[in-house]
């Protein structure tokens, strides 16, 4: 994501993105804002932001900190101007080449100035928020921000030390679909450029700009019809991965289906809308409706799935109203879909989007809107200390309780892992010690989407002890169907246990996108024409469907000598093997990749060094932090 923030020297621009650590403000910093109308204003705060720019005396840590300020009393004063000064100051310092859309206050289009403007006004910029978005979003313009873990002891009493045990059924399973990241581009167009400069590529204003500046009369890579290694999921690839789900979901009796969340392409700024991607949400819901017919659907959302990007404020902000619209329509397709029932309706329409259902063999689904930790959401950096501003965590914690005292089990549907580099670290460690309060007494899974990659992480019992007997939880994540970032498309349904409902198996699918296209990517020679090499691809005869075949079960993949008893569930004991199998075997590593890809032409070979330092890491631990910290690890410890 362009950097709203960042100045062409390095620093941050002040003017865009802030936050209050605490609701206090020291009088020191209070600026007196001048009396005069907006265009006044605005003058006035742009001179104000190039005095703060300008200070040689300043460190940067501290220019991003007063900026902050200058823009959180601007935006009191007059909430107009706040937007114009952002994109004023952007095309001023070159921050990036699409200001009026990233920084503007237009709602039609771009609109994130609005929201970055509502933010200063919820900041003290030199406490924990601001120090916190200047390191985030400013290019470690401040040292990373040092959140007190919190005291989470009074949300919920002692976990039991002896809860009752629920037997196995003994191999009696039932079966769950899981599809995530479809990532539909509304805007892609067969024939157009697929090895673009900038995102998103197979639209009509993505070029290669090195083969047009040497002459180059022709595509290098033309958008295929059913989808292109570097380009989000055309229509046709959403209707035809859907179609053969709903054609498997006949013979499997596939009794519900989780969706993980990412119904909106990666498009750039220009192009998203709260139009488009109202659009976009309404027609995956359709389509999954249309092939899975009458099996329930219980979907979260992705930080694509919301209007600005990413974005999603709480109420007790005080601008949650502008983010309703997303709960509301969702809620209410959801309903008149048969997935959930008015009263559920409500739920979410009240929650964000969060609700849980219990299905008809008593599991109790839950599913949380994980923008609440991700890093490009603004309205994450505001009183950072405080652990749950949005009472996002405290209803799930209530949930899990219920769960608890009936002998219930759950499982938690997100979208971001909470161990993602891309997450927060405050809230992520909110989320970290819930699971680990009710695991794996109540909690017997939980699953994500968002990286496009076939991933697992593994919860323990302790920060950084990750040792088999503290494996208390896991978290499944899933392949999107999208191809973006060369990945082939993919989805996967479970064999869940039908008293403990812990997974006991995962079927994966997948389609080789390659063999649709009307060219070989594995045999071409090079051309060049003026200072520019291109491939040259030998033409052969695609397929007219995408070909979903049979890729691995994770039981068979992962437990090689099959020490591992067949009534044994696929739980973090056994993903904690899995990890440490992957990591000491580089036979099983390059197997862990090929199915992190999906055999995809384009999957790299080998893992050694900084790659397997960046492997072991996602396997372990439960939050942001926890991964920061063992990928400062000298080195790797035995698992």
């Amino acid at each position: 994501m362009v950097n709203l923030l960042e100045v062409s020297t390095g620093l941050l621009a002040a003017a865009g993105l802030v936050k209050r650590a605490d609701n206090s403000s020291s009088t020191s910093h209070h600026i007196e804002v001048p009396n005069v109308g907006n265009a006044a204003l605005l003058e006035w705060g742009f001179n104000e932001a190039q005095k703060i720019f300008n200070n040689s005396q300043a460190s940067n840590c501290t220019k991003c900190q007063e900026g902050i300020n200058l823009g959180k009393y601007i935006h009191l004063a007059a909430p107009d101007v706040t937007p114009d000064l952002l994109v004023k100051l952007c095309w001023h310092y070159n921050w990036q080449d699409d200001c009026d859309s990233w920084q503007g206050r237009d709602i039609t289009k771009g609109n994130n100035g609005k929201h970055i403007a509502n933010v200063f006004t919820l900041m003290d910029a030199f406490g924990l928020d601001g120090q916190a978005l200047c390191n985030w979003h400013a290019t470690d313009t401040c040292d990373p921000v040092q959140v007190p873990e919190p005291d989470l002891s009074s949300w919920w009493p002692e976990k039991p030390k002896n809860p009752p045990k629920i037997e196995s059924s003994y191999n009696e399973t039932f079966n769950v679909l899981h599809i995530s990241d479809f990532h539909l581009d509304l805007r892609y167009e067969e024939g157009l450029e697929s090895n673009c400069d900038d995102y998103m590529c197979c639209n009509s204003e993505s070029h290669n700009k090195r083969a047009i500046a040497a002459g180059l009369n022709h595509t290098v890579q033309p958008a295929q019809k059913l989808g292109s290694y570097h380009c989000d999921a055309p229509e046709s690839m959403v209707e035809d991965s859907l179609k053969t789900v709903g054609a498997m979901a006949d013979a499997r009796d596939f009794e519900f289906s989780i969706f993980t969340g990412d119904m909106v392409a990666h498009d750039l700024q220009d192009w998203l809308s709260l139009s488009h991607t109202y659009q976009s949400e309404e027609e995956v819901y359709y389509l999954m409706k249309k092939y899975l017919k009458d099996i329930p659907v219980y979907p979260t959302f992705g930080n694509h799935d919301s209007y600005p990007y990413a974005q999603l404020a709480q109420n007790s902000s005080g601008f949650a109203g502008d983010f309703s619209w997303n709960a509301e329509l969702s809620a209410k397709m959801w309903k008149d879909f048969g997935w959930i029932n008015e009263t559920t309706e409500a739920q979410a329409e009240h929650t964000y989007g969060s609700f849980a259902v219990t299905t008809k063999r008593g599991l109790r689904v839950i599913s949380i809107d994980s923008n609440f930790w991700y890093g490009a959401n603004y309205y994450n950096f505001w009183n950072i200390s405080e652990p749950d501003l949005s009472g996002t965590f405290k209803w799930l914690v209530g949930e899990l309780l219920e769960c608890e005292r009936q002998g219930q089990k759950a499982w938690i549907v997100a979208h971001v892992p909470s161990q993602e580099m891309a997450a927060v670290p405050w809230t992520t460690e909110v989320f970290r010690q819930v699971i680990r309060r009710f695991s794996p007494h109540v909690i017997a899974a939980n699953f994500f989407g968002h990286t496009h990659a076939d991933q697992f992480n593994v919860f323990y019992e302790e920060n950084n002890k990750w040792t088999e007997e503290s494996a208390i939880s896991v978290g499944w994540i899933i392949q999107s169907v999208t191809p973006v970032d060369s990945f082939n498309p993919a989805w996967r349904y479970y064999e869940v246990d039908t008293k403990t409902f812990e997974i006991m198996n995962s079927k994966n699918y997948y389609s080789p996108l390659n063999q649709t296209y009307d060219y070989d990517i594995n045999k071409s020679h090079n051309e060049t024409i003026g200072n520019f090499s291109y491939p040259v691809f030998e033409p052969q005869t695609p397929k007219q469907s995408l070909d979903w075949i049979w890729e691995y079960s994770a039981r068979d993949a992962y437990d090689p000598n099959n020490t591992w008893p067949d009534t044994a569930p696929l739980n973090a004991t056994f993903w904690h093997r899995a990890a440490k199998l992957i990591v000491e075997n580089p036979s099983y590593r390059q197997l862990y990749y090929d199915h992190y890809y999906r055999k995809s032409p384009y999957t790299p070979q080998g893992c050694t060094g900084k790659c397997l330092q960046q492997t072991f890491c996602s396997f372990v631990g439960g939050s942001q932090g926890e991964r920061t910290e063992c990928l400062k690890l000298k080195e790797l410890p035995t698992l």
